[in-house]
């Protein structure tokens, strides 16, 4: 044991004179008394002075060092792919009993070894060897390698059980060649190809609009069949929507089809693709394959109102109609009479243009309450429009002067999605008219365009938004664009044409102002995985909230459960939920904090049944000999793995390696020295007693 030094800063020659003085004091307090001897008095003041030294240095901290020699086994982690294809029954491989055979082999390690077992699929985890399961819906083989040879814990090397076949993350050959930790792999499986037609892949977009044709590609397997035909089927519960003859033949082993169906409701939907074959095959359980489109209400109901004739009102107008989803209707204003009108029937709006100041005819004739609209007002270059004052103008302007001036992106614009495809220099596009003394009317506004003229930038806002609650508020201070939508330069022509259409979607769109926000993992979860539920959580004063409790409750047909979400702190919580059978699950959650509630949110997820692991039964041996050479292992056959120890490539490096430890050992952590002090106290205590001390 060393000794390293006293955790303080006081010096030492301080620490000297305050023992001495403890040394004096406490002779001098017993020197006075002439009942004792010399010899008890030697004894109570030493005793005193001891306790008193003790607890002094331990109050210095002083701390000391051992230094041991520790021999330390050779760790090697073994990971078990636990997806569904490796309990697959083909050839000699039988399935979950080779399976264990191979990890019983395993386990007869030598015994200076210690053995770390993991399960993986999509996800990987530790497990005892004996509870290994092969119930995975996926398998990601390069999760799985990232994760143990980017950990703390210091694998002499790793050993891989799979059957090489990946349905999920990237290629895991990249990552072992950059391993510095060697990788054995033990291929287990079956190599020969059977009789078999199977969906491999679903190709679509997650998301879908209403009224829209949704496109689906599936990508079709076959071996062993010729001058066969089977029909695949695109189907809703029990209704086909879609349906093809799909021809098979030897020389060909892959098919692409593409289908097509309507979306006509809102929602998340679930879909399946089956094969009806009326083949032979060696399993038909991957003949049918489900997927989900999230649908959305695709239209965007816009209310354009044209408060005169102007070329920038028919720019504006066959900008948005070519837009597909956007349902534009129309109102001009004819001055004191009705105006022109083409509106639909509900009468309700998601956005409202106001292109110039309207009258007040259009608010009564069309009965608006634009408070509780979001809208865009549009200058016209006309006197009422340019000095407009109203709720749905941010921009003001006390001069009527408009001049023609360049466009120039603010700080704020850099980054607002309304500009995201905004040219850098606009300087060189045609001029437009605007105000060079304008200024914006909220504090809280932000500011996207501002007029640049006679080259000098004048900070007098061109574009400006803003959010109130659930309503957007935009204002373009700007007229006579329509050249640049007439330009011969397509640049300028594709630059108004994406800043009016980005501009219409940001402002017709709800802002996300919720506080509790959910958010499941995926859209579509296997029924052979856990569902996991996201949750990001603030208060009402915009703060992150990692204080409350959120109560989690879960739904379908057949299935209802509450839960309580895990806090994660920092304002974010998390669900895990045990596998679920297939189904449309609906969720609702509540946040509270004691007697409050904070907010609520709800929403939806599936779980449908997977069979991608069937889609490929056979083994790939080429993955996993190039996942071993790369890394510097070696490759083993599931029948070969009783010779796996025997192995010299493996046991070179299995070598116990002798390791220093240190240790630090302090003091006043060990209530020995406490202890001590109480007994030097009191047996000062009982000694003073016996000779009648005060």
């Amino acid at each position: 044991m060393e000794f390293q030094g006293l955790q303080n800063s006081i010096p030492v020659f301080v620490t000297l004179i305050v023992a001495t003085l403890i040394c004096v004091l406490s002779w001098f307090s017993y020197k006075k008394y002439s009942s004792i001897s010399l010899a008890w008095k030697l004894v109570l003041s030493s005793l005193r002075a001891i306790s008193l030294i003790v607890l002094l240095l331990l109050f210095l901290n002083p701390f000391f060092k051992t230094i041991n020699e520790i021999i330390v086994n050779p760790k090697i982690a073994v990971l078990i792919d636990g997806s569904e294809s490796t309990a697959i029954q083909k050839g000699d491989y039988n399935g979950v009993e080779s399976y264990r055979n191979v990890i019983a082999n395993l386990r007869n390690a030598p015994s200076y070894t210690d053995l770390v077992f993991f399960n993986f699929g999509e996800t990987i985890q530790s497990v005892n060897a004996d509870e290994f399961s092969v119930t995975y819906p996926l398998t990601n083989i390069f999760n799985a390698v990232e994760t143990i040879t980017t950990s703390d814990e210091d694998f002499s090397s790793i050993i891989l059980i799979s059957d090489g076949i990946i349905t999920s993350g990237k290629n895991p050959v990249l990552i072992a060649r950059n391993s510095s930790t060697p990788i054995h792999t033990i291929a287990i499986g079956d190599t020969t190809k059977v009789k078999d037609i199977s969906i491999q892949n679903i190709s679509t977009n997650g998301t879908g609009f209403t009224n829209t044709i949704h496109q689906v590609l599936v990508d079709i397997s076959q071996f062993g069949f010729d001058n066969r035909s089977v029909d695949v089927n695109l189907k809703s519960d029990d209704r086909v929507l879609d349906s093809k003859s799909l021809s098979l033949s030897k020389d060909k082993e892959i098919y692409e089809l593409q289908f097509e169906m309507e979306l006509t409701e809102p929602g998340l939907k679930q879909f399946q693709i089956e094969i009806n074959s009326g083949l032979e095959e060696w399993s038909s359980e991957n003949n049918s394959a489900y997927f989900s489109v999230d649908v959305l209400d695709s239209k965007k109901r816009i209310l354009h109102i044209a408060s005169g004739v102007h070329p920038d009102i028919k720019a504006l107008r066959s900008i948005l109609m070519l837009d597909e989803n956007i349902e534009l209707s129309t109102y001009t204003s004819l001055g004191s009479i009705s105006g022109i009108k083409n509106l639909n029937e509900s009468g309700e709006y998601d956005l409202i243009i106001f292109h110039g100041k309207p009258s007040e005819i259009v608010f009564s004739e069309l009965g608006l309450k634009e408070e509780e609209t979001s809208t865009l007002f549009i200058l016209l270059p006309d006197r009422e429009s340019i000095i407009s004052s109203e709720t749905f103008n941010i921009i003001g302007n006390d001069s009527p002067n408009i001049f023609n001036v360049q466009m120039e992106v603010s700080s704020q614009g850099l980054d607002h999605p309304i500009l995201d495809s905004a040219e850098s220099n606009l300087n060189t596009f045609a001029p437009i008219q605007s105000s060079i003394n304008a200024y914006n009317e909220y504090p809280d506004a932000s500011l996207l365009l501002t007029s640049r003229y006679q080259n000098i930038s004048t900070n007098s806002p061109i574009l400006s938004t803003l959010e109130q609650g659930n309503i957007r508020k935009s204002d373009l201070n700007a007229s006579g664009w329509y050249k640049l939508y007439l330009s011969p330069n397509s640049n300028e022509r594709a630059f108004i044409t994406q800043l009016i259409i980005n501009l219409v979607d940001w402002t017709s769109s709800n802002p996300d102002n919720r506080l509790l926000k959910i958010k499941p993992l995926k859209k579509a979860f296997n029924s052979g995985e856990s569902s996991m539920i996201n949750a990001s959580l603030i208060n009402e004063t915009g703060d992150i909230e990692s204080n409350a409790v959120i109560e989690f409750t879960l739904k379908s047909d057949n299935y209802a459960a509450n839960y309580t979400m895990d806090n994660l702190g920092n304002g974010n919580y998390q669900l895990q939920i045990p596998n679920l059978m297939e189904g449309n699950y609906k969720f609702s959650a509540t946040a509270r904090k004691g007697s409050r509630e904070i907010d609520t949110e709800t929403g939806e997820f599936l779980v449908s049944q997977s069979s991608i692991e069937l889609a490929n039964t056979v083994r790939n041996d080429e993955l996993l000999n190039n996942i071993s050479t790369g890394s510097g292992g070696s490759f083993f056959d599931f029948r070969s793995a009783n010779e796996f120890w025997n192995t010299s490539e493996v046991v070179s490096n299995l070598k116990s390696r002798t390791e220093i430890k240190e240790n630090y050992i302090y003091p006043v952590r060990s209530v020995f020295w406490f202890i001590l002090v109480i007994m030097l106290l009191g047996t000062e205590w009982f000694i003073r007693k016996k000779f009648a001390l005060p």
